[in-house]
């Protein structure tokens, strides 16, 4: 054997198949974290708006739980809607129709279209709850299902962290407009995660939304890639490789907008941030950068409110506390965030006979 040659050989092959390599790593990474659950982890087969209940992100990790009836989970019932619409909305320029529930309290009143997290749907309890309070406020109310999420257009399967999902949200917002005659001074938006995150897009993209109510959201796609690597126990590097993935694989550019462009350019705008002090799901210095640069950047007739608090509650056999991490205090400080819900929409938002 000719060690001489073979040495270099072996050299020339890494070196030729290293973007090879590289390239399947991110593409992995990339289509394991951006996969959608057609499904909507089982909350289509379980909840509707007029029977529904939680079910939590980390359920089966049992250091992170307490019992759920200690909180407003525990009865809902006060909560579900008598009726509802179905819609259809299309999205404009693409072959993208978005299934939707419409709630209609009363036609001079706002209107808030809210937007469900990743691997979910208009079916989680996490928008019906808000939009529960908010109706039973008199707001009418949007529910729907981002593309590849529930009964909406499945595109790729995949998710672009916001990326072509801001367009959805654009879409209901538009269509309140042509289809309702709601002025855009009436139209505000709340969202949950991934879905705070494609509001927040949205907001930035479409700056005649007035309004948006951003609960446990990102900030920073190439941040928070990062912290999901270490999370799933991947090293750092293969971040860049997932983003270089997306592009070659669906197009994406996955860290091409971000939610933090849209607290720069709030203006004279309103926006809401909350999130658990315990969440580790998505780390609390998201949602306090977002609070912060809003802050810095509104205008004079703007309005920026935050709102971080703990979802520790005490076991009942033991005293000790027990964790609820990721979009958990509406459940464990149910008043509390219905009030901020309720006023920050009634502040930022007009009646639609007060628009001319």
């Amino acid at each position: 054997m000719n060690v001489k040659r073979t040495i270099p050989a072996f050299l020339v092959l890494l070196m030729v198949s290293s973007p090879v390599v590289y390239y399947q790593l991110g593409n992995l990474v990339y289509t394991q974290a951006a996969a959608s659950n057609l499904e909507c982890s089982g909350h289509s087969a379980r909840n509707t708006p007029d029977q529904f209940s939680v079910s939590l992100w980390n359920e089966d990790i049992d250091e992170a739980m307490y019992e759920k009836s200690d909180t407003l989970a525990g009865d809902l019932s006060s909560l579900w809607f008598d009726t509802w619409d179905n819609a259809t909305i299309e999205v404009p320029n693409e072959d993208i129709t978005l299934a939707a529930w419409v709630m209609e309290s009363n036609a001079s009143r706002p209107w808030v279209i809210l937007v469900h997290g990743i691997r979910s749907c208009k079916a989680n309890h996490e928008v019906l709850i808000p939009a529960a309070w908010l109706h039973q406020a008199d707001f009418n109310v949007v529910l729907f299902d981002l593309r590849d999420h529930g009964n909406s257009t499945v595109e790729d399967g995949l998710v672009s962290a916001g990326q072509r999902e801001w367009r959805d949200v654009v879409a209901v917002w538009s269509w309140l407009q042509s289809e309702k005659g709601v002025p855009s001074a009436s139209i505000g938006l709340y969202g949950v995660s991934l879905g705070a995150g494609t509001a927040a897009i949205a907001f930035d993209q479409e700056r005649d939304i007035e309004a948006v109510f951003l609960e446990s959201s990102f900030a920073s796609m190439d941040k928070i890639l990062a912290e999901e690597l270490a999370f799933g126990g991947f090293p750092a590097f293969l971040k860049d490789a997932a983003v270089f993935a997306g592009k070659v694989s669906s197009g994406d550019n996955l860290v091409k907008h971000e939610p933090l462009s849209a607290a720069k350019h709030i203006g004279n705008r309103s926006m809401f941030i909350t999130q658990s002090e315990e969440d580790y799901r998505i780390k609390l210095h998201h949602s306090q950068s977002l609070c912060d640069t809003a802050k810095a950047n509104v205008g004079d007739s703007g309005h920026v409110e935050c709102w971080f608090a703990p979802s520790s509650v005490a076991h009942e056999d033991s005293g000790e506390p027990g964790v609820l991490s990721h979009v958990t205090l509406m459940l464990t400080q149910p008043e509390a965030y219905e009030n901020r819900l309720v006023q920050f929409f009634e502040s930022s938002l007009a009646t639609t006979d007060a628009v001319v």
